[in-house]
């Protein structure tokens, strides 16, 4: 009821109540089907395995410069049957509590911004959580959680203060996307560079990559902040917690 109270009072009208899919364990399991069955809380219980194989990803990244992104962007435009889903402006803002709790867990809250062009007040509010698991190959596991909505993001970012999350970093990047036999293919330009991102399961994954000529072994197992870091170290400057176009002090990808 406190959180129903906090949304309203920022302006935001919740209309309805969606049961939420909760993976049990040996510790939670008879937790949650009390809160559900004598306090009427609306959660689904689900069983804790089928839930972790649904929420997990496989994805592989490559770091590109800009010579590289404009030939690499010819050669998925020539795969037979390529969909190609546009073209989006996307500022993508990083929170955590004071307890670091994200930072600990190698996890990311996130909360992006999507829009078509850079300035319309027409977007879309992607919200999710996302934690890196492993990487084995060069192809990377996570467990990511995300929805998507339409709502002030000025409110919305209200809403995360009042329950002890702080903006701590955030980058701005045009993604274009593709897909493939249910495998999605995203080029994202970065202010340092570009990126291409591979998802989807592990036969798809290699078979892009062998389409696009793409060494698996030079492929990049960390997140796009992870590269601008490396990069400031390799040019000897001081890395920013906001990565962004405007800033000409931003070093590029060789």
């Amino acid at each position: 009821m406190l959180f129903y109270l906090i949304l309203q009072s920022a302006g935001v009208i919740v209309e309805s109540r969606i049961s939420l899919e909760v993976s049990t364990n040996l510790y939670n399991q008879n937790y949650l089907q009390v809160k559900r069955d004598k306090m009427a809380h609306p959660l689904s219980v689900k069983n804790n395995k089928s839930t972790e194989t649904e929420n997990h990803e496989l994805e592989i990244k490559f770091l590109l410069n800009t010579k590289q992104a404009a030939a690499l962007r010819n050669n998925i435009l020539k795969i037979k049957n390529i969909s190609y889903e546009g073209r989006f402006y996307e500022k993508t803002m990083m929170f955590d509590n004071q307890e670091k709790t994200m930072d600990k867990d190698d996890a990311r809250l996130r909360v992006r911004q999507i829009s078509d062009p850079k300035d319309s007040k027409n977007y879309t509010i992607e919200f999710s959580y996302k934690r890196r698991i492993k990487a084995d190959g060069g192809i990377k596991k996570e467990e990511e959680i995300e929805t998507s909505f339409k709502t002030d993001i000025d409110s919305f970012l209200q809403i995360l203060s009042k329950m002890g999350y702080q903006l701590v970093s955030s980058y701005e990047r045009y993604r274009e996307t593709y897909i493939l036999n249910g495998v999605k293919i995203t080029l994202d330009e970065f202010p340092f560079g570009y990126i291409l991102e591979i998802e989807g399961d592990n036969s798809g994954i290699h078979q892009i990559c062998k389409l696009l000529n793409l060494k698996m072994k030079k492929s990049y197992p960390l997140s796009c902040d992870d590269a601008y870091v490396d990069l400031c170290k390799k040019n000897h400057i001081k890395p920013k917690d906001h990565i962004l176009f405007d800033d000409l002090e931003m070093p590029k990808l060789e």
